[in-house]
């Protein structure tokens, strides 16, 4: 009897405890609003838009420059380190020596120059592109809100999705008309200068 009794209790205390559970947990899945969603391929609107393009545009600009620039002082590095080969057999070994380690320093320091070069512009892009992610976010805020929407899926995390919900193409309109373009930072640009070796005349 004692033990139906102890049973009883205790199917009754799981109950109850179930009950005080589910109740508010069930009463707060009630408060959720139903979603409304939209779709927006970030990737496209990153590369479609005047700003982005702009954007591309002005690093390869400056990436042509600075290869154009290089290009000059790599030709005449390989100017000079045929001209130190032939000074070879006329200069001592102690003589040689030091002015390839010269060499080897105009060498290194080209190399140096060229990479912070990149690093510079690469640098500039990244920032610029970052300004527009913050304007693609403040325009599709805005386009969301207008639309009652309360959830933005990137497009690239939705396996199928009525073509309704996909709002791309108006976001990347209205990022044409407020963000035309966005500031692309000047590189700065402090890599070590390059001195650009002289053949020796004859």
């Amino acid at each position: 009897m004692r033990r139906r009794l102890m049973g009883r209790l205790g199917i009754g205390a799981v109950l109850a405890a179930a009950t005080l559970w589910g109740g508010p947990a069930c009463a707060e899945v009630q408060k959720l609003p139903v979603p409304v969603v939209i779709v927006v391929d970030v990737q496209a609107a990153l590369q479609q838009s005047t700003a982005a393009k702009a954007v591309r545009a002005q690093r390869d600009q400056l990436v042509q420059g600075y290869q154009a620039d290089m290009e000059i002082t790599r030709k005449s590095l390989k100017d000079a380190e045929a001209d130190l080969l032939k000074q070879k057999a006329a200069l001592s070994a102690e003589a040689w020596q030091a002015k390839a380690r010269a060499f080897e320093q105009q060498v290194y320091e080209f190399n140096q120059r060229f990479q912070k070069s990149n690093q510079a512009v690469e640098k500039s892009f990244r920032t610029a592109m970052g300004e527009l992610s913050q304007a693609l976010a403040q325009v599709t805020e805005e386009v969301a809100g207008e639309m009652g929407a309360n959830l933005v899926l990137h497009k690239m995390q939705v396996f199928l999705h009525d073509p309704r919900m996909e709002v791309t193409q108006t976001v990347i309109e209205r990022l044409n008309r407020k963000f035309p373009s966005v500031s692309f930072p000047a590189p700065a640009d402090d890599s070590l200068p390059v001195t650009k070796p002289q053949p020796k005349k004859k």
